[in-house]
């Protein structure tokens, strides 16, 4: 059988890429497809195993690497133009358009789906503040756009045969979102690379992209309230300006650190703190991977992968007071880096390749029978 995998795009490493080059390793995939590609060629190597991306048009628009976000009304364009008709099994990883690739009906369409796209599905109101689309005629042609989008991402979902989520938290938006059912496979976690560390420092730690519904900022708010305390902030993306204006000397950013570098931090932070509704939230149980508890919003993914004082503290507002004060109650609780580690080998990356090497095999048996 030859087949594609569709991955909505690269820009920098994330969650989704580890999920991708997972999958790519295991598979084993003739060709990759993408809307674009801006990745640095050492960390696109280490993803694709040197394959090259054919990309769509959106490629050769000037300036597309700064503004790709703008481009999302021709994301539904870009994404169909892509020639797949020369492969039996498409494997699409998406979170925003790459579901949407048109197919025959003698191809098997398996969709990894990291979420339903965010801005139409429940978090409209979110993406339009932090973007400046809020208000007056800008809010207008916004939400017709969205709309437009929503009606699109809705009509592509009967066209997957087969959707995997991330989470069942993911699984109920596949629900809500195209009325589809989806079997969950948790994503890869590397917990022999995250190794166990006993030793903590008197430092708190965070990594993510710099983007709207990571919600750094409040994050950073949180810190400026607890003076006292250090946090440490890596990553990079369109907001980084603005999260260092707002920070006191108490919050360093270190930039976008190496996988060595992400792990030395990890395993010796005092927790590891997210603040966002996470799909999953693989850095979540890296941090839980070396020993390190976790301080994390307590809506969506983090549910599954978080134990409440055993791995872990929940806060259940989005508001940095919320934050403070999980902070401090988590500094009145023990931990055991053991039992931390525990729980996070239910999510090795061993565990994710056999559920979705068998579950590729089971619904592509009858494809492969018919071929031989």
């Amino acid at each position: 059988m030859k087949v594609a995998f569709v991955h909505d795009w690269f820009t920098m490493p994330g969650g989704a890429e580890k999920v991708a080059t997972e999958i790519i390793d295991l598979i084993q995939p003739h060709a990759v497809f993408s809307l674009f590609n801006f990745m640095d060629d050492e960390s696109l190597r280490h993803i694709t195993q040197n394959r090259s991306i054919q990309t769509s048009f959106l490629q050769k628009i000037p300036f597309a690497s700064k503004h790709y976000r703008h481009l999302a009304p021709l994301y539904p364009r870009a994404i169909s133009k892509l020639d797949l008709s020369g492969f039996d099994v498409i494997i699409s990883s998406s979170w925003m358009a790459a579901k949407g690739v048109q197919k025959h009906p003698s191809q098997i369409h398996i969709c990894y789906c990291h979420t339903p796209m965010r801005f139409a599905w429940g978090l409209e109101s979110t993406y339009l503040e932090k973007y400046g689309y809020d208000k007056g005629l800008k809010r207008v042609f916004a939400r017709f756009l969205i709309k437009r989008l929503k009606k699109w991402d809705s009509k592509t979902a009967p066209t997957v045969d087969y959707f995997i989520s991330n989470s069942e938290f993911v699984k109920q938006r596949i629900r809500y979102a195209y009325g589809r059912r989806a079997n969950v496979i948790y994503p890869p976690v590397n917990t022999e690379k995250f190794a166990l560390h006993t030793n903590k420092s008197d430092y708190y730690f965070t990594a993510s992209r710099f983007v709207d519904y990571k919600n750094i900022d409040l994050i950073v708010s949180a810190f400026n309230r607890l003076p006292g305390k250090r946090l440490l902030v890596a990553g990079k993306g369109p907001l980084e300006k603005q999260l260092k204006k707002l920070a006191l000397p108490n919050i360093e950013f270190l930039g976008w650190l190496t996988d060595e570098q992400l792990v030395y931090y990890m395993q010796r932070s005092k927790a590891f703190i997210n603040a966002s509704i996470e799909d999953f939230g693989i850095a979540g149980l890296e941090a839980q991977s070396t020993g390190t508890p976790v301080i994390a919003l307590g809506i969506g993914g983090y549910f599954e992968t978080v134990i409440e004082d055993e791995t872990g503290i929940f806060f259940h507002r989005e508001h940095p007071e919320a934050l403070a004060d999980a902070i401090i109650r988590f500094e009145r609780t023990e931990f055991d880096a053991h039992r931390i580690r525990e729980n996070a080998l239910r999510f090795d990356n061993t565990v994710f390749r056999e559920a979705f090497l068998n579950f590729f095999l089971d619904k592509t048996f009858s494809l492969e029978h018919e071929m031989a």
